[in-house]
């Protein structure tokens, strides 16, 4: 399967070990019939009525109730800035129509670690679209210089889960009380993580 940039971690590459290689604009990213690009103001019917999902505003931190001028902030942000220094946010596309949301964010860059985050429009889940797009802006990551990527799911979001064990990620821990839920009890999150192909050891 072909992807829209290659990457590589050697010895070499390894040894300016504080370098993250941030991007100064928003990365496009291509796997098959998939695209990973910036946000455009075009997108943001897709982005509210997406968000009326329960199992989105069940799983995520969207407001509840999911307003029109929700939508209009969550892309006037993404549009009209360059990247920020800790956070990656992109839509993915099918055919040119969006179908989802993924994200890194939570960098912290001297410990080269950033977290995951997405959510998928009902009609494109289940179809491996997900995992597609963990991976692909997991490879990116990697590429840019980071050397773990984890990803936080409530117990109870077996979709997620599979998504992320389909993109390559492995269930590591539990953080105990992490997650509050919409009806204000307080969850247990499942840390899910992932790391580039090379030896740890290597990293000096």
């Amino acid at each position: 399967m072909n992807s829209g940039f290659q990457f590589g971690l050697t010895l070499e590459s390894c040894q300016d070990w504080q370098v993250i290689n941030w991007p100064v604009s928003h990365p496009t990213l291509i796997d098959g019939d998939l695209m990973l690009r910036a946000w455009s103001a075009e997108d943001t019917d897709f982005v509210f009525t997406t968000c009326q999902e329960s199992a989105i505003q069940e799983f995520t931190t969207v407001p509840v109730p999911y307003t029109v001028e929700n939508s209009k902030e969550f892309i006037s942000i993404r549009v009209n800035e360059l990247p920020e220094d800790n956070s990656i946010s992109l839509v993915g596309c099918v055919g040119g129509a969006p179908a989802l949301s993924v994200s890194l964010h939570s960098a912290s860059k001297f410990d080269h670690s950033i977290e995951l985050g997405y959510w998928v429009a009902s009609e494109f889940r289940g179809s491996g679209l997900g995992a597609r797009a963990a991976k692909l802006l997991t490879d990116y990551a990697f590429a840019i210089g980071f050397r773990r990527v984890e990803a936080l799911t409530d117990p109870e979001n077996i979709g997620s889960q599979k998504t992320l064990t389909a993109a390559g990620f492995e269930f590591e821990n539990i953080l105990r009380q992490k997650l509050t839920r919409r009806d204000g009890t307080q969850v247990d999150a499942l840390v899910y993580s992932k790391f580039p192909p090379v030896d740890p050891k290597n990293f000096k």
